[in-house]
């Protein structure tokens, strides 16, 4: 398996692949911040959930196009948070900063489903974006 070229729309996937790596790390950090008995808490598990199958399912797409997943990308230990946590964060500053990487990623995903010609690749986007905007929903309902 190779990386793929840039202009090649696996690159596309793999941007996007990249962003969800690091919205995995700041839900992390998120939960750590939030009482494990409060509704934020039980969302941000739920979109953590949602993030690793997001990756795992956006992987197999790499590997079916016969492109290495991170062989253009550092892996999640190598990366460093975009939006370091120091201290306590409340309620609010955690759905700001949980929904502020979620609009980045949205990003890259209508920049990837523009590239793509794939329908399975498409649907699988599609799904990650339709996912997004519930998690988005539910994070501006808490």
């Amino acid at each position: 398996m190779s990386p793929p070229r840039p202009d090649d729309p696996a690159a596309a996937l793999n941007q996007v692949l990249s962003e969800v790596i690091d919205a995995i790390l700041d839900v992390r950090q998120a939960l750590r911040r939030v009482a494990e008995t409060q509704a934020l808490h039980a969302e941000l598990d739920q979109l953590l959930a949602d993030l690793r199958a997001w990756a795992r399912m956006l992987a197999d797409q790499d590997e079916a196009l016969g492109v290495s997943p991170l062989a253009s990308m550092a892996t999640g230990a190598s990366r460093t948070p975009q939006n370091p946590w120091h201290g306590a964060a409340s309620n609010e500053e955690v759905r700001r900063i949980v929904g502020e990487h979620l609009d980045r990623l949205q990003h890259q995903l209508s920049a990837a489903l523009a590239e793509q010609d794939d329908d399975q690749i498409r649907a699988a986007l599609t799904e990650i974006e339709q996912g997004i905007q519930a998690h988005k929903r539910a994070l501006s309902d808490l």
